[in-house]
């Protein structure tokens, strides 16, 4: 990470120090965030309809769509015009783009019940809306849209964005100091990676909506669950949640509860007792979000972390990478349905240069450790 961005992602973490993230909800934040991990499909029922109930909940529905993120913003605003028309009849639905003046930005946003961010590139929504980390007028607006008891929902980059700080692009291995030999652009890839990828977590500021959460998405597709652990170290953050392809989760910005809203399912990650040791990580949980689930991520971070269960004895059980039939690269999925289960293994996902391994931490949890392939895994 540059300079620039390690001075401004300190600044970030000395505020929510002073109480500007702080864990206990406050009588000024209200309103919905629906975090959407991208690759979002039309027919997704729960998912839109939520978004349609919230839209309504002050009223009749005006929908704004935000395609700043997108290469192609009339492709991607001709889509969500579509499905969005759908699930939201009657609805007024309006678009604003990148070129959009901030005028007419603002006052559309200040007309609008909820507001829906397309997928892309999430560096193009900062900065356009909060360059820099930067109040300006258009970020203002968008937290009256929630102050009101609005939603925000996005999708992709517009789930990546929301947090305090944001992932730019990388890879897992990159991102936790393990440099890959791979030859040619794998799944967990961004489109716009270029090159020999830096070491370390590429991160910047977000748009800082939800302050208890570090957000990700493309979680299990893109294996981030590394970045993910690697981010939280480096900003001092304790919690991060991932979310899957096709999978939701609601933020109540009002209570700082966390509940499942879609049937493909997301990744609470706790680095609260985490542990050190050269380019490994050990002793995160992880906790897999289903629909209907509930969390306080409040009660969460005041919570002490809990010690990590003591890793099973034997051989790990590999989880294959790919398995015949599926679509999806979901292997971190099963790594961890698999090891939230009552029974005494742990499994093991090998990567290109890394690996995560998994075991059950007994309460519904896992407990599990990233690191280089090269170097031991767990004690044994």
């Amino acid at each position: 990470m540059t300079g620039r961005w390690t001075i401004l992602v300190a600044a970030l973490i000395a505020a929510c120090c002073l109480g500007a993230c702080s864990p206990v909800p406050r009588a000024d934040r209200s309103g919905t965030l629906l975090v959407i991990g991208g690759g979002l499909d039309d027919d997704n029922k729960p998912v839109y309809e939520r978004f349609a109930e919230l839209a309504r909940r002050a009223g009749p529905a005006r929908i704004l769509i935000a395609t700043a993120a997108s290469g192609d913003q009339d492709a991607a605003a001709k889509g969500k015009v579509e499905s969005l028309g759908s699930w939201c009849p009657g609805a007024r639905v309006d678009v604003i783009r990148r070129e959009t003046p901030t005028a007419e930005t603002v006052a559309l946003i200040d007309s609008a019940t909820a507001m829906f961010f397309t997928g892309g590139d999430q560096k193009r929504i900062v900065d356009r809306y909060r360059p820099g980390g930067n109040e300006t007028e258009e970020s203002h607006a968008m937290r009256r849209l929630l102050a009101r008891g609005g939603v925000i929902a996005g999708t992709s980059a517009g789930a990546a964005m929301m947090s305090d700080v944001m992932f730019h692009t990388g890879r897992s291995a990159e991102a936790l100091g393990i440099r890959t030999t791979r030859a040619a652009p794998g799944p967990d890839d961004d489109p716009d990676q270029r090159g020999q990828p830096t070491l370390g977590p590429q991160i910047g500021p977000g748009m800082a909506l939800v302050p208890w959460v570090f957000t990700d998405s493309h979680f299990f597709e893109r294996n981030r669950v590394g970045r993910l652990v690697a981010a939280l170290e480096q900003t001092g953050q304790r919690l991060g949640v991932g979310v899957g392809e096709d999978a939701c989760v609601e933020i109540d910005l009002s209570t700082g509860e966390l509940i499942g809203t879609s049937v493909a399912e997301s990744l609470l990650v706790d680095i609260g007792s985490l542990r050190r040791e050269g380019q490994t990580r050990s002793g995160v949980r992880a906790l897999v979000i289903r629909q209907g689930a509930r969390l306080s991520l409040p009660a969460r971070l005041a919570t002490a972390p809990r010690a990590p269960a003591a890793r099973p004895p034997g051989p790990a059980q590999d989880v294959p990478v790919v398995e015949p039939g599926q679509n999806r690269q979901l292997a971190s999925w099963r790594l961890f349905t698999r090891a939230s289960r009552p029974e005494s293994v742990a499994r093991v996902l090998r990567l290109d240069g890394w690996y995560i391994e998994a075991w059950p931490a007994g309460d519904g949890e896992s407990v599990f450790s990233v690191g280089p392939l090269a170097a031991p895994m767990s004690p044994r």
